[in-house]
């Protein structure tokens, strides 16, 4: 008796343990093409911070990246271009780098020339919101804070700047 007691008290807890987790995931934003983006507030470099919805009214591309991607890397010089590009345009790069050592993420900024804003994301916790999978990724990001486009891989600038002219138009 008193074991069939212990097995029910055991299954109710395993119960209640995968439910509650259940209910917390599912109150996790999820982030896709036409949902709005969710806020998020990140260090730059130096400390200072930025919430992305002090874009708002830009049209924005928000990249996830880290210094130790090859692809990642590679990608910088040409999101580097594409704002410079666009800098008189209501157009804005906030790249968020997934480094944990902040420390690589300063020595790497040092050894490039960036026009565009980078924050660090050393937890992971805004990465894990935007459920980032591999990097680069990338979000395109209207004046109305949706996300209107979503980029796995590296950026395909011609595609890119394509969907980019649309949503500044608008």
């Amino acid at each position: 008796m008193r074991k069939i007691f212990k097995l029910r008290v055991i299954f109710i807890f395993v119960f209640m343990v995968i439910l509650s987790s259940t209910l917390v995931y599912s109150k996790q934003p999820q982030v896709s093409e036409n949902s709005p983006a969710v806020d998020f507030t990140l260090p730059d470099i130096k400390g200072k911070k930025y919430t992305l919805s002090s874009f708002k009214g830009n049209v924005v591309l928000l990249n996830f990246w880290a210094t130790w991607c090859p692809p990642c890397r590679y990608e910088v010089p040409m999101l580097d271009r594409i704002q410079k590009e666009y800098k008189n345009e209501k157009f804005k790069v906030v790249a968020v780098s997934l480094d944990s050592d902040v420390n690589s993420l300063k020595e790497y900024l040092k050894s490039v020339s960036i026009s565009f804003l980078v924050l660090s994301d050393s937890k992971g916790s805004v990465g894990y919101i935007y459920n980032i999978l591999a990097i680069p990724t990338s979000f395109l990001i209207d004046k109305k804070f949706i996300v209107r486009k979503i980029y796995l891989g590296i950026l395909p600038e011609k595609e890119f700047k394509k969907d980019l002219e649309k949503w500044l138009k608008d």
